[in-house]
């Protein structure tokens, strides 16, 4: 799995919001987007619940936070 993508995910995971992670990581939206993507695809499912106004972490993005962190 690449650092990079576990890296978006914690900071989307924390900001609860892609505006936000990008504007904390120095990336655009569609780049944490698409890492997102990236990394849901290798997984297998949703780490992230999209709302108008705020994201919030799935059951597996739940699991995945302790592990994340351990990195």
């Amino acid at each position: 799995m690449d650092w990079d993508n576990i890296r978006v995910f914690l900071e989307v995971a924390e900001a609860r919001s892609l505006t936000v992670a990008a504007r904390h990581t120095g990336l655009s939206q569609p780049t944490i987007s698409r890492r997102l993507k990236s990394m849901e695809e290798e997984i297998g499912g949703a780490l992230f619940e999209r709302f108008p106004n705020r994201i919030e972490l799935t059951p597996l993005g739940k699991e995945l936070i302790e592990p994340a962190l351990g990195m």
